[in-house]
């Protein structure tokens, strides 16, 4: 048997082998162990705060905590735009034309600042 049958051999052994693991586990989360899925996990789990800066931002462009619930469920970490080596580490989340500042300790998730594209600027502290 030369190379290119072993080979052949392999590759259809290992493409069966695949197929039946997709077969038994078609629920399984297959990028779950991804940065963005792994943080999103803990900013809709873990308890969360506003900052007085984080307050008067949101009270300013109109938004309520539902609002951020929504980001916190279905937006987007934008990592280019995050601080992942300060201490805490700041990420920016994004949902729908709105991006939110927001700080993740060990425990707890602050939102530091929320803006809207194209929308007012505000004075806060």
């Amino acid at each position: 048997m030369n190379f290119k049958q072993r080979l052949l051999r392999y590759l259809i052994g290992v493409g069966v082998g695949c197929l039946l693991v997709f077969v038994i586990f078609p629920k399984y989360d297959w990028l779950g162990w991804t940065p963005q899925k792994r943080l999103m996990e803990f900013v809709r789990e873990a308890k969360w705060v506003y900052s007085p800066s984080g307050k008067c931002s949101m009270k300013c462009i109109e938004k309520t905590n539902d609002d951020f619930d929504q980001a916190r469920f279905h937006g987007k970490i934008n990592f280019d735009m995050s601080d992942v080596h300060s201490s805490p580490k700041r990420y920016q989340l994004e949902h729908e034309k709105m991006t939110y500042q927001i700080l993740v300790n060990d425990t707890l998730v602050t939102l530091i600042e929320a803006k809207m594209e194209g929308g007012k600027t505000c004075e806060c502290p």
